[in-house]
């Protein structure tokens, strides 16, 4: 329940300076950093593991994907509530269920290496594990994102958002640098190095990152729903986006093994330059085409789909190795676009005190691409290991189509006097300073 007595208090006032200001914000973004690494180190060290305890990759997409139901059902609340209660404790909320996630996930993989846990009994264990990231670390990245909305033009709101989808770029460049360096000590290190670094994030951020006023009490808390017609169409790109990003993040440790014919052992080492390398590939295409250029949000969706196209296209039609890793950058090239495109395009789309809510329903329209790519992609997986790309190109080529013919997705552009508009609509007094 709110505190009457205390939501209008005054508090103590956040930075001044404006060395303090970068300070904050570099907090902020190294903990996206945090969490890029820890995705990527899941999805490349993961595979072998799962290969020496006995799991399907059937088994291993559906324990990704009920993680992936709890994001969606619980992020858009996660960021409503921000909405209504600030930023700051949302996001160290996210950080804190991260850690605990990742070392509890960690824990239950180094007992079904040792033996002392096998069957259902430990899948069971794996999925409530790594869930506890869809429940409660999805808390923190609608808060990040709209902490950084709060404080943004109409007009730098895309590289606002960017921002910190390079951040989160950089850490998954970085993850399996990082989680080659901490298996040295043992298999399932990884998880432990990135649940402590987590930690040790959130502490940063509770120290540094500060929230100058407290969210004023409305009369009427705005509902930002999923049949919401304003965010439509970028929900609708946003689950088609997840779906084509989903599906390589999923197969593509299998595939080096399968259809590269890579031993269970060398294969964690290239997976890992392969995600590196369109890591790397998304990080550029943030800061080079998005930050420097600053190109609308509706061009960004139309370039996007094209290079996904290519590069997945690249994949399934050859099984060499480098043509393989180049299709990967050029994925991750359109990837690192189309996520700042429709997360700005919505945010663009609703008021300013909405955008905790609308926010974290375009993070949940991405992240239902990990509920619906399993079900679909290993089926396909046991086909043959290029069908789930096969499939992938051919909605990247759909996903063109839709945003070259939106009307909405046209309109998506903060240089256009409609949405200037819908930024300057804010209650009274406006809830973040």
């Amino acid at each position: 329940m709110d505190a009457p007595n205390t939501r209008n208090a005054p508090i103590p006032p956040g930075p001044t300076t404006p060395r303090r200001r970068a300070i904050a914000i570099a907090v902020l973004l190294a903990g996206a950093v945090c969490a890029g690494m820890g995705q990527t180190i899941v999805f490349s060290v993961l595979p072998p593991l799962a290969r020496d305890i006995g799991l399907s990759e059937f088994r291993v997409g559906l324990i990704f994907m009920f993680s992936a139901i709890c994001w969606v059902l619980l992020g858009p609340r996660w960021g409503r509530a921000s909405d209504n209660r600030g930023r700051k404790p949302f996001i160290l909320i996210g950080l804190g269920g991260f850690a605990l996630s990742m070392a509890l996930f960690g824990a239950s993989v180094k007992v079904g290496l040792a033996g002392a846990l096998s069957g259902m009994p430990l899948y069971l264990l794996l999925v409530f594990t790594r869930s506890l990231y869809g429940m409660i670390g999805s808390a923190g990245q609608p808060a990040a994102q709209a902490y950084i909305a709060d404080r943004t033009s109409a007009l730098d709101r895309t590289a606002g958002i960017a921002s910190f989808s390079v951040a989160f770029g950089f850490g998954a460049m970085l993850g399996p640098g990082f989680g080659a360096a901490a298996a040295v000590i043992g298999p399932v290190a990884p998880f432990f190095a990135m649940a402590v670094l987590a930690a040790l994030m959130g502490v940063a951020v509770l120290i540094f990152l500060p929230e100058r006023s407290r969210p004023i009490k409305r009369e009427k808390n705005p509902k930002v729903k999923l049949t919401d017609a304003r965010l439509r169409p970028f929900l609708i790109f946003g689950l088609g986006f997840g779906v084509v990003n989903a599906i390589p993040i999923q197969t593509i440790g299998f595939y080096f093994i399968d259809r590269l014919g890579l031993s269970t052992q060398t294969a964690p080492q290239l997976v890992g330059v392969g995600l590196m390398a369109s890591a790397m590939a998304s990080l550029m295409s943030q800061l080079v085409i998005v930050q420097r250029f600053r190109l609308a949000p509706r061009l960004l969706m139309r370039i996007a789909p094209a290079l996904i196209i290519v590069g997945h296209a690249l994949i399934w039609l050859t099984a060499d190795l480098g043509p393989v890793i180049f299709g990967m950058m050029l994925g991750g090239f359109g990837a690192g676009l189309a996520f700042p495109g429709y997360s700005a395009a919505a945010s663009l789309s609703v008021t300013a005190d909405e955008q905790g809510a609308a926010i974290g329903l375009a993070n949940s329209a991405g992240a239902s691409g990990f509920i619906v790519s399993p079900l679909v992609a290993f089926s396909l997986y046991a086909v043959a290991p290029q069908a789930p790309y096969i499939l992938t190109t051919s909605l990247a080529a759909a996903l063109l189509a839709f945003a070259l013919a939106s009307r909405a997705v046209g309109a998506a552009d903060p240089a256009r006097p409609e949405a200037a508009d819908v930024q300057t609509q804010k209650p009274a007094s406006a809830p973040y300073q």
